[in-house]
């Protein structure tokens, strides 16, 4: 600070205020101090600790029955094999019951507009 900003009277106000705000915060650090139990103390009461365990709502593993993989082969073969699925998964799923009009309104076309950078000059 440049000493001819502030007169002389206003920096030693200045500096009796700061002093005033530290020295309240040690006096409530003190008082804090005062009310913890001392460490070093071998009758000092303090509260009981409270373990929780994280592996206390574990679900172990459990087999899950699967069909047999001849079936399975069997049913994709007759429903005309994994092109049949790699179609299913490229179609829009039928079962939305949202109208097609709503679909629409969701923000998806904002983002694909926020990631344009074409705008953007050099």
């Amino acid at each position: 600070m440049n000493p001819s900003i502030f007169p002389s009277r206003l920096r030693l106000a200045l500096a009796m205020l700061v002093m005033l705000i530290v020295g309240q915060n040690v006096l409530a650090q003190e008082a804090n101090r005062s009310q913890r139990p001392n460490p070093v103390e071998a009758q000092a009461i303090v509260p009981p600790v409270i373990y929780l365990s994280t592996l206390q709502n574990y679900r172990p593993f459990t087999d899950q029955e699967v069909g047999s993989w001849k079936e399975l082969n069997d049913t994709t073969a007759r429903i005309g094999g994994w092109r049949v699925y790699a179609k299913q998964a490229r179609e829009p799923d039928t079962t939305d019951t949202k109208p097609a009009a709503k679909e629409k309104e969701t923000p998806t076309s904002d983002k694909a507009k926020s990631m344009d950078h074409s705008s953007h000059t050099k």
